[in-house]
């Protein structure tokens, strides 16, 4: 019995003693910081100082600070600019955070921005200090001495949009367009699917006219969903944002502004842009009196946009003859009126605040060709000859037929085949004549006229045929006067 008491007073004295020596150590390093090494898994920011001294601590954060200086970089955004912050510009006191860094834990390092300095490269990117009244500058400077404070490598950036305080009034973006749908068949639909739609653009990120359809579940036709297009295309205008595809139509569509229209075709022709910068914007639309608006609103902008038109040609069309074997001779039917067509040059200026133009590109360049003008003509004109015909029946056209007795009696037949019959005009004259002083005379004088111009000789009407009787039997003589 008495030599279990002794183990338990010499368990008890072990203990003590060793209890003692440990929290001995720990005292020691916390009421004697210059005399001692910091203990187990204890680091100072980013660093572990595990058994170091408080001068090896402080060399070795001095050395991580320089370091952390020119690895990466901190970056303040607004409205799509971008600004360096001078990583130099914290103030890191080292030495008073190794002297009251705890052991076996981690410490930050104490850091402290300077106000003025802050101020200045929020003014820097932002062109103007009215943003101060609106900006929780407190809640930036603290998440910027954390970066420091735990010597936190790489590049970081701050959007100075995420800390606007709520309700603050700041330079927005606003844009207002509106199209007439007045003899347009899409009004009722338009009306029923965008009549007070709201729909926002996320920074950052393309918006596809084709999308947004399908993801809201609703019906547009090719006419509606362009009209759609058409209108946030001019609502963008003056914006930055950009266009990654755009379909125009052969013809300017009458509800469309020129340099503005956009065409689509279901799962063919899309219209896609891209809102490049950090902030979100929305449309909203409305639908009335065959009027369908919009406007846009949004954080403001890098620079101040502006589209104007450099360019615009009217081009007139030609015309084409066409030639018909339906219509009647010397007539003209116009089949196409034409139209003329447009040329149209929309060009897109950023201006800053000084009111120089740092940016120039092209927002469109639309062309449409005309509409050529089409004119059907009669296959050929009438024919108007030199000496003109006139017939009186019965007509005597080339050839006489003459019948004598003395004293003499002349009778003629004419056969007349007029132009576009068929054939060429024959002339056929059988002359019997026949003498009853005892001669038998036949005089037999035929013509055969071809050709589609009647022959001069004998076409006369009025002929005076005289009828001599020969002197000698047998022997006739004629004599024809041709009348003019």
């Amino acid at each position: 019995m008495r030599s279990f008491k002794l183990l338990v007073v010499l368990l008890i004295c072990t203990g003590f003693v060793f209890g003692f020596s440990q929290l001995g150590v720990l005292l020691a390093g916390k009421w004697l910081p210059g005399s001692s090494s910091f203990a187990e898994a204890t680091m100072i920011a980013s660093e572990e100082v595990s058994n170091k001294s408080k001068a090896e601590a402080a060399a070795k954060l001095n050395d991580a600070k320089d370091k952390w200086v020119t690895d990466g970089s901190i970056y303040l955004e607004w409205t799509g600019s971008i600004l360096s912050f001078p990583k130099d510009a914290f103030v890191h006191h080292i030495p008073e955070t190794v002297d009251y860094a705890e052991n076996g834990s981690q410490t930050m390092l104490k850091v402290e921005l300077p106000d003025g300095i802050l101020l200045e490269q929020i003014e820097a990117i932002a062109h103007h200090n009215d943003i101060f009244s609106s900006l929780d500058t407190q809640t930036l400077k603290k998440d910027l001495e954390n970066i420091a404070a735990n010597l936190t490598g790489g590049d970081h950036t701050f959007p100075l949009a995420d800390y606007l305080t709520d309700g603050a009034i700041v330079e927005q973006t606003s844009s207002e367009a509106n199209l007439s749908l007045a003899g347009t068949s899409s009004l009722n639909e338009l009306n029923e699917t965008l009549n007070n739609k709201e729909i926002t653009l996320t920074g950052n990120e393309s918006f596809s006219i084709q999308t947004w359809i399908t993801n809201e579940n609703v019906t547009l036709s090719d006419e509606a969903a362009s009209i759609f297009a058409s209108l946030i295309y001019e609502l963008i205008a003056p914006t930055n944002f950009y266009i990654s595809e755009r379909h125009i139509s052969k013809d300017l569509p009458s509800w469309a502004s020129e340099g503005y229209e956009v065409l689509i075709q279901k799962d063919n022709m899309d219209f896609v842009f891209n809102n490049p910068n950090p902030d979100k914007y929305k449309i909203i639309f409305n639908v009335e009196n065959s009027v369908i608006s919009g406007e846009l609103s949004g954080g403001p902008l890098p620079y101040e946009y502006a589209v104007s038109q450099v360019e615009r040609k009217s081009l007139s069309p030609k015309t084409i003859v066409q030639y018909s074997a339906t219509l009647p001779s010397n007539q003209k039917n116009v089949k196409e009126q034409g139209k003329n067509g447009t040329y149209i040059h929309l060009v897109r200026t950023a201006t800053n605040k000084e009111g120089k133009v740092v940016e120039s590109t092209v927002y469109s360049e639309d062309f449409y060709a005309p509409i050529q003008r089409v004119e059907q003509h009669s296959l050929s004109k009438p024919v108007i000859a030199n000496n003109p015909v006139t017939t009186v029946p019965p007509g005597n056209v080339g050839s006489n037929t003459n019948t004598g007795t003395n004293p003499t009696n002349n009778t003629g037949g004419n056969t007349v085949i007029p132009p576009g019959s068929g054939g060429n005009p024959t002339n056929s004259n059988p002359n019997n004549t026949s003498n009853t002083t005892g001669n038998n005379q036949s005089n037999n004088s035929g013509n055969t006229g071809s050709g589609t111009t009647p022959p001069t000789s004998g076409s006369g009407n009025g002929n005076t045929n005289t009828e001599t009787t020969p002197s000698n039997p047998g022997q006739g003589s004629k004599k024809e006067e041709t009348g003019k």
